[in-house]
């Protein structure tokens, strides 16, 4: 067997996604599985909050794993490797948001978040509440949406978020509390806190 010289063979590996990535570089289905298993979770959580459907951010998580798959032999592990699977799939949601833009997308019915299970509100008002909530993260700009949805429904540290975004840990912050600002302008507006 043969590797890449800049690439560690599976084997030689502590870090259970690079190890697993080193496999699927070599062609491992089984090991693209476990790291889909692993973070489909966090990727579909952070997709659904940024297009507010549960297909489309199937669909686009479904995405995110063949281009994992297919960038496998280029992929390095110079940063982590959460930080570069979140990078490709803010590159989705960056391609899904100008395909809209193109082509307008008929609304669709939005699913109840845990928070309906939890609020103690009627069903009514929780649908209420989280179409308002993500009519407002659509008016955020792209970075701030991605910044303030990764820091709350991520498993990655603020460092990870930062790499993935290709900010500095500094503007990572500013880009959060702008994007807290804004949504709580707008849900003040529209009478909801």
């Amino acid at each position: 067997m043969t590797t890449h010289p800049a690439r560690k063979g599976p084997e030689a590996v502590q870090n259970p996604d690079e190890r697993a990535m080193a496999s699927v570089a070599e062609g491992d289905g089984d090991a693209l599985e476990e790291i889909f298993y692993r973070w489909k979770l966090p990727v579909m959580n952070y997709l659904y909050r940024s297009v507010g459907n549960f297909a489309d951010a199937e669909d686009l998580t479904l995405e995110v794993f063949t281009d994992v798959w297919r960038s496998a032999p280029r992929y390095r592990s110079e940063g982590t490797f959460s930080a570069w699977l979140f990078a490709i799939a803010r590159g989705k949601l960056a391609h899904e948001w100008r395909r809209r833009s193109r082509k307008p997308v008929a609304p669709a019915p939005v699913e109840l978040m845990e928070f309906a299970a939890s609020s103690g509100r009627p069903a009514e008002s929780a649908r209420e509440w989280e179409e308002i909530v993500l009519k407002g993260l659509q008016t955020l700009p792209e970075n701030q949406r991605s910044a303030l949805l990764l820091s709350v429904n991520s498993p990655l540290s603020s460092e990870e978020i930062a790499e993935s975004l290709g900010v500095s840990l500094a503007n990572f912050y500013v880009l959060v509390h702008r994007a807290r600002a804004r949504m709580k302008k707008f849900l003040l507006k529209n009478d909801y806190e």
